[in-house]
């Protein structure tokens, strides 16, 4: 990516003698587009000498079409020196404003900050930085948290305005971290295009959220600043010597396809127990659902038709419902159910009450048999539970509702009953009249009652059973012997004549 960058600016590496890059260049008659660079925490903190080779080329290009803006605009000298000032000495070229969109840019800022109120040269100054991050010491732009407390939130704007928040730290030959909203807003208005790196074959876009949070991220700050959508670009460098330009979208949902509805994919994951769960719901649809906000022209309605089919419907025939039933996965499930309802009740997911009655019913039962799985998704407090508790049956809403109030903390609440009890109450309530009542007849023994459920969240220890009574009398005894053993030695230990040492000089 720093390559790329350099090259989008007409600008190229310089190496010493040792194959050591000392420096950066700029390509005569090259093309020079201009470019913003957003950087990660940890980017920032291994590499700050590429950063500063970023600014460099960047500022060069500027300086090539200094000379050639001051004669059209004599006013821009002052703010150009202080722009140019981390470059001492740096030639004033003559490169037309039409051929260095690096300079262009710069303009184009400096005016619209001057506009704001900014004095001249400070806005010149702003106008130059290029890269920007989040502050010192910081790590995330902090939209894949959010969008993982989807109750936190109810626009999308709010998370494009935290992104900018976060961010609007410049970096650079004159910048260590310092805050630059101002500049960093402007510097958005102008993207129109974005770029995002994948070096791996390991790691996708859906399964670390590290993906969404940065290029789903910047692509929202564009759109809350701007009211457009930027075009994203994946820049497939995997294979060395082999590096292309894939849309997010093709890249995006190819790997949708090819990998989380794959069954090839999913039955070896099956194999891996509840990692297995786990990296289904905690990792794809999690992940999923924050290209979801980040990007909704590219997830619709048909993509989440499509997982529930696979995941929920069994459309492979991988009994994937029974698996993520069992055991700890079933807070997995609940998850992802949860996430699903989310997505429905914000108005992304387009689907019937009858679907959501069904899977909002199974998510119920589960939370009253399992307790909250532990999600920015089922907080008691979550707006959703308040849309779906009035689409559910009677018997899930309050089965749903009690287990809400116990998660909130509020005493003197029943536990909620289990289905099995439920079954069986059920099964006594509806046998025929004559059936309950035989003239005569002995009453028959009160069965014994059926064990407690098991509960996922209730880990109990069962007690040791405490060992026979020969057994801890002869531990006694061996531990006195071993006690008299030790006296007895450092009683004849203590008891020899200390020799005295020979006198005499060393030679």
């Amino acid at each position: 990516m720093v390559a790329f960058a350099l090259a989008m600016m007409g600008a190229e590496p310089v190496w010493n003698a040792r194959g050591i890059v000392t420096d950066v260049r700029l390509k005569p008659g090259a093309p020079r587009r201009d470019a913003i660079v957003t950087t990660s925490g940890l980017f920032r903190d291994l590499y700050p000498n590429l950063i500063r080779l970023i600014d460099r080329a960047g500022r060069l290009a500027l300086a090539a079409s200094a000379a050639t803006t001051v004669e059209e605009d004599p006013q821009l000298r002052e703010p150009l020196t202080a722009a140019l000032a981390p470059l001492p000495g740096a030639s004033w070229g003559h490169e037309t404003l039409a051929d260095n969109r690096v300079a262009a840019g710069w303009l184009a800022r400096t005016r619209t900050l001057r506009s704001g109120g900014m004095p001249l040269v400070d806005a010149g100054t702003a106008a130059a930085q290029r890269v920007f991050g989040d502050a010192p010491g910081a790590y995330g732009t902090g939209v894949n948290r959010l969008t993982e407390r989807s109750g936190a939130w109810r626009e999308r704007e709010e998370l494009g305005r935290a992104y900018r928040n976060r961010m609007g730290h410049a970096y650079g030959l004159d910048a260590s971290g310092e805050a630059n909203h101002a500049a960093f807003d402007v510097a958005l208005s102008g993207i129109a295009r974005t770029y995002h790196g994948r070096a791996s074959n390991l790691y996708g876009l859906l399964d670390n959220n590290d993906a969404f949070d940065y290029p789903g991220g910047l692509s929202l700050a564009v759109e809350t600043r701007t009211g457009r959508v930027p075009d994203a670009m994946i820049l497939q460098h995997g294979q060395p010597g082999q590096a292309d330009v894939e849309p997010l979208a093709s890249a995006l949902l190819g790997e949708l396809r090819g990998r989380f509805l794959n069954p090839a994919w999913l039955k070896p994951l099956m194999g891996h127990g509840y990692a297995g769960a786990r990296t289904m719901g905690q990792e794809f649809v999690e992940n999923l659902w924050g290209w979801q906000v980040t990007r909704p022209d590219l997830v619709k309605s048909w993509a989440w038709d499509e997982v529930k089919a696979v995941y929920f419907d069994d459309a492979h025939g991988l009994q994937l419902p029974q698996f993520l039933g069992e055991r700890h996965n079933v807070h997995v499930k609940a998850h992802m159910l949860a996430v699903f309802m989310v997505a429905a009740e914000k108005g992304y997911w387009k689907t019937d009450r009858a679907t959501v009655r069904r899977m909002g019913g199974e998510l119920a039962r589960l939370v009253a048999a399992n307790g909250l799985p532990g999600s920015g998704h089922t907080s008691p407090a979550h707006p959703m539970w308040q849309w779906l508790a009035p689409q559910l049956e009677d018997a899930d809403a309050r089965l749903l509702g009690v287990a809400l109030a116990r998660a909130r903390g509020e005493a003197g609440l029943p536990a909620p009953p289990t289905p099995r009890a439920t079954a069986h109450a059920g099964a006594a309530a509806t046998a025929p009249l004559s059936a309950r009542r035989t003239a005569g007849a002995t009453p028959a023994p009160t069965p014994a009652p059926a064990p407690a459920p098991v509960r996922a969240y209730e880990l109990l220890a069962s007690p040791d059973a405490p060992a026979p009574v020969g057994l801890r009398v002869a531990g006694v005894l061996g531990a006195l012997a071993c006690a008299c053993v030790l006296f007895a030695l450092g009683v004849r230990r203590g008891a020899r004549p200390i020799l005295p040492q020979p006198s005499g000089s060393i030679p």
